[in-house]
């Protein structure tokens, strides 16, 4: 498992091809939302939080289907399935590495959206890490269950997002609504049914990825 994660951590820092691609799509949207809705600030700072997970999730499209597509381009899914280790265990180590992708894509997105939306990013930050962690391991949870079987297609650039976004809605507008709270200064312990939702939406999926994920590769 530890090998795997190196492996697609070694590859990601010498191309940088995916977290390059994941700021400028990100920011990109930023922008087109800004400038095509015609928000005042005061409505910018209300859609902040919108803005912000929409930017996140179609941009994590891009990422998460990519250390997959590339075992399958390579020829290496095979070696991967037999190797001597659980197939659950090669799911998770796929989603660590998406997880830190998307993490390390948020924290350079983070300075761009405070500075066009004037959210008070920095003051509730130690709040808001928690909130955009429980996201994103969701997001990847669900997205790395399935590019595997979105990989073996020829549209497999559209098949990916076909399958994990209507599973993904759940837990996006839970991510909106408790990222809404914290921007708005309320603590974590107040989140209510929006946290539950998030962290449950999270166990159900990597339990659920870890089991089925062998299913899955056998398809």
């Amino acid at each position: 498992m530890g090998a795997i994660i190196w492996k697609d951590l070694l590859i990601e820092l010498r191309s940088r091809e995916t977290l390059s691609s994941l700021v400028l799509l990100g920011v990109l949207m930023l922008v087109i939302f800004q400038f095509a809705l015609n928000l005042s600030p005061a409505e910018t700072r209300k859609l902040a939080p919108g803005l912000l997970w929409t930017a996140i999730l179609f941009s994590s499209s891009l990422a998460i289907g990519r250390t997959l597509v590339a075992e399958r381009e390579g020829g290496c899914v095979g070696a991967l399935m037999i190797a001597p280790i659980d197939r659950g265990s090669v799911f998770l180590a796929k989603l660590v590495v998406n997880v830190l992708l998307l993490s390390a894509f948020e924290v350079l997105l983070l300075p761009i959206f405070a500075a066009m939306t004037d959210a008070p990013v920095w003051a509730v930050l130690p709040r808001l890490v928690p909130v955009l962690f429980a996201g994103t391991l969701g997001i990847a949870a669900v997205g790395t269950l399935f590019a595997l079987a979105a990989a073996g297609t020829r549209a497999r650039e559209m098949m990916l997002p076909l399958l994990a976004l209507p599973l993904e809605i759940p837990l996006v507008i839970a991510a909106v609504q408790a990222t809404d709270l914290v921007l708005g200064g309320a603590r974590l312990g107040a989140l209510g049914a929006w946290g539950n939702l998030l962290f449950s939406f999270d166990a159900l999926f990597v339990a659920a990825g870890w089991l089925a994920f062998e299913h899955i590769a056998v398809e």
